[in-house]
């Protein structure tokens, strides 16, 4: 989902080996949105750098500013949802939020079912739980989530004045955004686009298979294979469903929500990107089909490079986050690598900043091009005024020196009058311009 939270990545990740060095850690422990009766902040709870295995040497793009629970007593649910919940002894265990950096947050919800295997069958086959789940996460964000990233959007510029307890001064002011300037929380009411996507996943031990809440599970992952594979390998990645099989299901359920929450937070960046880059390909087109001025361009096309600077960035930041997890989510991050086809969403990524760099350039190109030309026009008048300015001045010294009967240049100009000095004069220039333009074509 969406945050009005963004900052200086470049610098906070320099900021962050300095960190590193000095204490080992780069986890920060900021307080950017106001506690209420809803939200409540809590440390970021597993280690960062290299020690144990419990240990994830992740980048600080990858590390959250702060975390908050979420009540979701204080929710009012739509009846629909609340119905599924009493329906299926459903409960909301935890409710949490990560606030990234690039306006990027990660929301938590683990939901318990106490139902008869008959019961959970009828639930993942009816196709409801996918729905109310995605609805109860969009709910948590419109209820809950969105008013104080709204309220934090418009008391930023009043913390920052007052040097606001636990500030960085490498946090934008989200009305000044300069790559993801997609996103605005000055309304009242969240735009629907702002909740990216829902993914879900069921931990479950390896026997559930025996039965047919099994094949449910599969169905609803939407596996085809074997049943001996998926024991085998103990996982199945969907494009929006995932079956973990493991003995230890809560520790199991801790490396999946570490390990997904890097790839969704970078599978949400691109997609943002995605949206961004064909806004900027849109723009530069409007550009080239218009007289705009050369400074509006130079400045869009600043904005643009930036933006694909800070894609290349964020690139190489997944790259390092991908080589320092550790232990058993090294098979989440794999897994999910794989299946969301990461890979080819940064090709394609790579490839549009391709076109809208080779956009640029011959959009330069054309606008040097016109100014070559307006150039060399000012430098023709310039040699067509000396031209006529010459015969002019050969014109009237053959009638002004003595006459001394030795043929030369000069005794031609003595028969020209002024006006047929002109007129040869500009007859000569219109030949060389011709002669040029067409030459040019």
């Amino acid at each position: 989902m969406r945050s009005p939270i963004s900052a200086d990545s470049e610098r906070r990740a320099a900021d962050a080996l300095k960190q590193m060095s000095a204490a080992g850690d780069t986890a920060s422990s900021l307080r950017l949105l106001a506690e209420s009766a809803t939200l409540k902040s809590f440390q970021w709870p597993w280690a960062s750098g290299y020690g144990t295995l419990e240990h994830d040497n992740l980048p600080a793009l990858f590390l959250p500013f702060d975390c908050y629970s979420i009540h979701t007593e204080g929710v009012s649910l739509p009846d629909d949802i609340r119905q599924l919940l009493a329906n299926h002894g459903g409960l909301i265990e935890r409710c949490c939020l990560y606030l990234y950096d690039d306006t990027v947050a990660l929301l938590q919800l683990d939901v318990a079912f106490q139902a008869s295997a008959t019961q959970l069958c009828d639930l993942l086959n009816g196709h409801s739980l996918d729905g109310a789940l995605s609805a109860l996460a969009k709910q948590v964000y419109q209820k809950a989530i969105y008013p104080a990233f709204h309220n934090y959007a418009r008391e930023f510029a009043k913390s920052a004045s007052r040097g606001a307890s636990g500030s960085v001064d490498y946090l934008r002011d989200p009305k000044k955004l300069t790559v993801f300037k997609d996103v605005s929380f000055d309304s009242e009411e969240p735009p629907e686009s702002y909740v990216l996507w829902t993914g879900r996943y069921v931990v479950t031990q390896p026997d559930t298979l025996d039965g047919p809440l099994g094949d449910s599970l599969q169905a609803w992952a939407s596996y085809t294979g074997s049943r001996d594979t998926l024991l085998e390998e103990r996982q199945f990645v969907g494009s929006g469903n995932i079956l973990a099989l493991a003995e230890d299901v809560e520790s199991q359920s801790e490396n999946w929500l570490r390990g997904l929450s890097i790839c969704q937070l970078y599978n949400a960046i691109l997609s943002i990107y995605g949206g961004i880059l064909k806004s900027s390909y849109s723009e530069l087109n409007d550009y080239a089909s218009s007289r705009r001025r050369s400074k509006d361009l130079h400045k869009l096309m600043q904005d643009i490079t930036r933006t694909l600077d800070h894609l290349e960035f964020t690139r190489l930041e997944f790259n390092e986050a991908v080589i320092g997890v550790q232990a058993e989510r090294v098979n989440v991050v794999r897994a999910a690598y794989s299946a969301w086809n990461l890979e080819e969403l940064i090709q394609g990524s790579l490839e549009r900043t391709s076109l809208i760099r080779s956009k640029i350039s011959r959009l330069l190109e054309a606008r040097k091009a016109q100014l070559d030309r307006s150039v060399e026009l000012i430098l023709a008048g310039i040699g067509g005024v000396a031209v006529i300015d010459l015969f002019i001045s050969l014109t009237t010294a053959s009638r002004s020196l003595r006459r001394d009967d030795i043929p030369g240049v000069l005794d031609v100009f003595e028969w020209l009058q002024p006006d047929g000095s002109i007129a040869l004069s500009t007859t000569i220039l219109v030949l060389i311009s011709v002669y040029i333009y067409l030459a040019k074509r």
